[in-house]
């Protein structure tokens, strides 16, 4: 099993992402947003899947989720 660990440049785009959801779309709809990320942090946690990036760094996996990467 993999381990997710997030920086705290990802955390901090995280509570951005989570902000303008709120701003836009309102609270329920940003919780559900960031709640769904968090699935998917704990799915490619759990099965070792996500593609590697090594031009951003080594252990860094990516997985496409919704329109974003």
């Amino acid at each position: 099993m993999r381990m997710v660990k997030l920086t705290p440049k990802a955390s901090e785009d995280l509570e951005n992402i989570w902000h303008y959801g709120w701003q836009h779309f309102g609270e329920i709809q940003a919780d559900r947003y960031i709640n769904h990320l968090s699935e998917i942090f704990s799915i490619m946690s759990a099965n070792n899947i996500g593609t590697p990036r090594l031009e951003l760094g080594e252990y860094i996996y990516a997985l496409p989720f919704e329109r974003h990467i």
